[in-house]
């Protein structure tokens, strides 16, 4: 897990977003992360899709053409921890 990673995650756990429902695409999740450490919206994706991988994250309910992601429960305990 990298920097980024952890911040998505942590955003994402702040954000209460633990659901399929509340899910976040990958606009939203750049529009909170603050701008000195804002990264591209390719390498965001990059970083999620390995984060799904790894079962931090999950994808939840497409919006229009985007997909979106949720914090999965192997994620709030990383992130607790």
């Amino acid at each position: 897990m990298t920097k980024f990673d952890y911040e998505i995650l942590m955003l994402l756990c702040n954000q209460n977003v633990d659901n399929p429902l509340k899910a976040m695409n990958i606009s939203q999740i750049l529009e909170e992360i603050p701008v000195v450490r804002r990264k591209s919206y390719s390498t965001t994706y990059r970083h999620l899709l390995s984060m799904a991988q790894q079962g931090y994250v999950r994808c939840g309910l497409i919006d229009g053409l985007a997909s979106t992601y949720y914090v999965s429960e192997l994620g709030r305990a990383c992130y607790k921890s």
